[in-house]
């Protein structure tokens, strides 16, 4: 059937649009823990999701039947539609929920489909595909394609930047369609006991040619490990460090000690990074995001702490939350982000870092900016362009190995070790001398 034999309907669907998904998801999905509520319960769900704010339904019809043909469901944030459904729609569900769930290990079942969107902490992206189904006959005719654009548009206009996909590890044709879709696969969960799920990342802001290598869970559980162990260790034996930091950047100018500025994050979620504050109150009202070594707004204190890199200690506070990780690209504040290009939007892919390659090559920042009369147009001609080359290295190239090497030649590089870019540029697969042009 051509594309224009079917129309996209979205918004509140009417009472026979809705018991047609719910035939839909019923007939498709037989198995599933929903389906055996039965379908009053489904178009409860489907009717409280095509008009919350929180999700979208969009079904496929027939212009001239008005046949059901597929449909789609997407929520910006699962464990926040579930307490809104729960919420607002307990009255009308309990009578026709408790007698199903008098089935033996529909109780359980139950439970653990509530719980599952609290699975993988913040690492996940909170936007979710939950279910998406079309009819038989319509596959391969683009049904399936039209739905997922639309409701990526619709994720898109809510400044959503990646979204989670959950699907059956023995849906072939899921995969494909997925990995043709250039979503990537992250990795495997267990939703139900004794079933597995295979899990997607789609990232909104890359272009559909790209679909970027993700790292193994195995590396990413290691990692994270690493994170926890390192952060909580230093933080521990730096805490005598950093108590006096404080009481010297309070004794100065009796100003706040921290620093708390907005950062973009994995998949483009924002948060606050934290540093010890090095400038004088007020100071991004009085100059732009870049800092060079002569800036005035740097406090003596401040001074003292950059150059020992001491400034950045209480990241490892972000790293421990899962915010950041101790190696990854340094997180950007907003404004840089929105000027990424779709290959640069990979930097999202990874958690932002207290340290890599960029920290590395330019550890001299402040140096390299001091002089010039426009120190944030300095930044972008000068320092800019590598960081993100190198950024980009990074993400292609990372590994347990990688984070490991990254973090001995920052140690060298904090206390002044000559050889330390020579050594670097055995790692690095760029031209340090043309990245610190």
């Amino acid at each position: 059937m051509p594309d224009q034999r079917f129309r996209i309907v979205s918004g509140n669907l009417t009472e026979r649009q809705l018991a047609a998904v719910a035939r839909l998801h019923a007939a498709e999905v037989p198995d599933g823990f929903l389906s055996s509520l039965g379908e009053p319960v489904l178009r409860l769900l489907y009717r409280h999701a095509s008009a919350s704010r929180l999700s979208a339904v969009l079904l496929a019809e027939d212009v001239e039947t008005g046949e059901a043909l597929g449909y789609i469901c997407g929520a910006v944030d699962t464990s926040a539609l579930f307490a809104e459904f729960a919420r607002r729609r307990w009255a009308s569900v309990v009578p026709k929920l408790v007698p199903r769930l008098m089935h033996p290990g529909r109780a359980r079942k139950m439970i653990e489909t509530l719980a599952y969107p609290g699975q993988g902490g913040g690492d996940l992206p909170r936007a979710e595909i939950l279910n998406f189904v079309v009819a038989p006959g319509m596959r391969g005719q683009g049904v399936a394609t039209r739905l997922f654009e639309h409701l990526m548009s619709w994720y898109s206009s809510r400044g959503v930047p990646a979204v989670k996909i959950v699907t059956g590890s023995g849906q072939q044709r899921a995969h494909g369609f997925y990995e043709k879709a250039g979503s990537r696969s992250y990795g495997s969960t267990a939703i139900h006991e004794g079933t597995e799920s295979r899990i997607y990342i789609h990232t909104l802001t890359l272009t559909d040619s790209y679909a970027p290598k993700m790292s193994s869970a195995r590396y990413e559980t290691v990692k994270r490990a690493m994170d926890v162990t390192v952060a909580t260790a230093v933080l521990a034996a730096a805490a005598p460090a950093g108590l006096a930091a404080a009481w010297m950047i309070k004794r100065e100018d009796g100003g706040p000690v921290f620093y708390r500025g907005t950062r973009v994050g994995r998949y483009g979620k924002p948060f606050g990074m934290l540093k010890f504050r090095s400038m004088v109150i007020d100071a991004a009202r009085l100059g732009g995001p870049s800092t060079s070594n002569d800036d005035p707004r740097l406090t003596s204190t401040g001074k003292f702490l950059r150059r020992w890199k001491l400034d950045e200690l209480p990241q490892l506070w972000n790293v421990l939350i899962g915010e950041m990780s101790l190696v990854g690209p340094r997180p950007q504040v907003p404004s840089d982000v929105r000027r990424y290009t779709a290959e640069e939007m990979r930097l999202l892919d990874v958690r932002p870092g207290v340290t890599d390659w960029a920290s590395i090559v330019f550890h001299d920042e402040g140096e390299i900016l001091a002089g010039h009369d426009d120190v944030d147009q300095a930044y972008d001609d000068l320092i800019r362009p590598g960081k993100i080359a190198l950024g980009l290295a990074y993400v292609e190239n990372r590994g347990l190995g990688t984070d490991l090497r990254i973090l001995g030649l920052t140690a060298l590089a904090l206390i002044g070790y000559r050889r330390t870019t020579e050594l670097l540029q055995r790692e690095v697969p760029l031209d340090l001398a043309r990245v610190r042009r």
